[in-house]
């Protein structure tokens, strides 16, 4: 039989690679395995719309063919935005734009004026192409013109740009020279504007690689969505982002965990709607925080029709979740975080402190859906080995501490690994939902184990719904879920 350390370093292992090293670190997951035939009754309509964050003026996508630019465009209908989009071969209802020309720029004024734009989003990109320097920089050119135009009146200019580490690391490559080159004067142009015109709010956004559709690309590099989801989950794991800090640019950046371009595009459309107010996106966590973001108070939420539906989604997620498609669910949980009372301030609430459990039949993530799948069965071959029994959440200390409790039978004998992090309320948090979370080490049935400082970071944590029996959270992969009050 394993000796009792080796045992706990195995199930340390298992823990971590798929919990996470945090208590709530991966992407969201759809599993589109299970349909529902009949859609509850209470569930045909709901009572929040996002209909009062739709801006009266129109929005400029250019590049609105290409890989972002598409799925900008998606989320921009189901929010029913209203946009014209660009493109260099017109083609897909989009307006012809070559942005090598020297008219580009007052073409750009022309349509805005005539359109009566209120936020241009750039998402072109040009690689292993001729011109990719006039196309990337031409953002930075149209963003300059548009600030100091008397024809229009541009309140937002949304940039797709790059991380340091990825414009370094094309710069040692002479083929990516003229498109790191461009995407940096186009960056410079634009914080110029930041810097000295606080009429036209601008954004950066600096993804590092990103992922998604069916299918592998090369122009632009990309995997598609269900290797992208994988990689994503892996690199962003503690241990790996700290070894792709400490590598040299060239090999780190091969690390750095990508980000699915349905969270990017998500981002824009937040900051767009005026959910999201930032100067700039510098992370994958930070991407991912700004495309999950909601409406909270945005609706009469203290009514009395809000309060029964409140109580009509809280009684679905939390005892007949199992009936619903996992579509469905997660549709009710962003609905329950809409409702949040406005006066309900997780981060000043001691409402929070206390035993959470998760409730893993409305969404499992990557993490706990691979633990609830392999031990699902009372015969199954895992189960003899390793019996997965039960995973909590402890806060305590005035909302400042998490413990993540995870409770195993390895060979019949019991093990427990508790997660430990800090808690600290989030900068420009008005909402009072937000956290961040700093992992602060591992402990196996009582034993404290030596865990390296450079794995010890901080993450985004929401707490988007809070009562006294249930609650919402969303971890720095942005993936909602749904905790009941458990007994301490």
């Amino acid at each position: 039989m394993l000796s009792s350390s080796l045992a706990s370093l195995l199930v340390t292992l298992l823990v971590v690679t798929f919990v996470g090293t945090s208590a709530f670190t991966t992407s969201h997951q759809v599993d589109t395995r299970r349909h529902h035939n009949q859609f509850p009754s209470l569930l045909l309509s709901s009572k929040i719309s996002d209909n009062d964050l739709v801006p009266q003026s129109k929005v400029l996508i250019l590049g609105g063919t290409g890989f972002v630019g598409l799925h900008v465009i998606d989320a921009l209908n189901l929010k029913k935005v209203p946009f014209i989009a660009t493109s260099t071969s017109g083609q897909d209802d989009t307006i012809a734009l070559d942005l090598t020309s020297d008219t580009a720029t007052q073409q750009v004024i022309e349509l805005c004026s005539s359109n009566e734009i209120s936020t241009i989003v750039s998402t072109v990109g040009s690689i292993f192409k001729d011109g990719d320097y006039e196309v990337n920089a031409a953002s930075g050119q149209i963003a300059k013109a548009v600030a100091s135009s008397k024809d229009v009146n541009i309140q937002k200019f949304i940039f797709i740009g790059n991380s340091q580490r990825i414009r370094n690391v094309c710069k040692t490559v002479s083929s990516l020279q003229e498109y790191a080159r461009g995407k940096e004067d186009s960056e410079k142009l634009i914080q110029q504007i930041m810097d000295t015109d606080d009429r036209l709010h601008c954004c950066i956004i600096r993804p590092t690689f990103i992922y998604g559709g069916d299918e592998f690309g090369w122009n632009p590099p990309r995997l598609p969505t269900k290797f992208g989801e994988i990689i994503e989950a892996l690199l962003g794991l503690y241990p790996v982002q700290a070894l792709s800090e400490f590598l040299p640019d060239i090999l780190g950046v091969a690390l750095e965990s990508p980000v699915n371009v349905k969270a990017v595009a998500g981002s824009i459309v937040n900051c767009i709607v005026g959910l999201d107010d930032s100067s700039s996106l510098d992370t994958r966590e930070e991407i991912i925080m700004a495309a999950s973001r909601r409406p909270y108070g945005r609706s009469d939420i203290d009514s009395e029709s809000a309060q029964i539906r409140r109580e009509e989604l809280k009684l679905c997620l939390s005892q007949h979740a199992k009936e619903y498609t996992p579509e469905q669910n997660f549709a009710m949980l962003e609905e329950l975080e809409v409702l949040k009372p406005v006066s309900t301030r997780p981060t000043d609430d001691s409402r929070l402190n206390g035993r959470w459990d998760f409730c893993f039949d409305v969404e499992p993530d990557v993490g706990t859906g691979f633990i609830k799948d392999l031990f699902e069965g009372e015969d199954g071959f895992m189960r003899r080995i390793l019996d997965f029994q039960g995973v909590h959440m402890e806060i305590g200390n005035d909302q400042s501490t998490i413990q993540l409790v995870v409770s195993v039978s390895l060979f019949q004998n019991p093990v427990t690994v508790i997660l430990h992090t800090s808690l600290v309320p989030a900068p420009s948090n008005s909402e009072g939902t937000m956290f961040l979370e700093k992992f602060e080490g591992v402990e196996v049935n009582g034993l404290r184990l030596w865990y390296p400082n450079a794995w010890k970071k901080s993450r985004y944590l929401e707490f988007s719904y809070l009562d006294d029996a249930f609650a919402v959270a969303r971890g720095a992969g942005g993936e909602p879920h749904f905790l009941l009050r458990g007994n301490s």
